[in-house]
């Protein structure tokens, strides 16, 4: 199963992934893949946040915080 990778990219080539809603730097494209195949070995696809798609994907639960990994209190 392919799981969609969100990121953010700077100007300057660094940025944020977003990992079941909470976000993990990333100094360049490299590393970026590299959190990508640690977190979905199953594998992923990019998905770049953008001022224009930002809304759409926030109103679809794009950045919901995953609570499934947490223990139980």
């Amino acid at each position: 199963m392919c799981s969609n990778l969100y990121f953010e990219m700077q100007e300057n080539g660094d940025g944020f992934a977003f990992i079941g809603g909470e976000p993990e730097y990333f100094h360049c494209m490299n590393e970026l893949l590299i959190i990508g195949q640690e977190f979905y070995p199953e594998g992923f696809e990019l998905v770049e946040v953008t001022a224009e798609n930002w809304e759409e994907l926030n109103a679809s639960g794009a950045f919901e915080r995953d609570f499934s990994d947490e223990d139980d209190y």
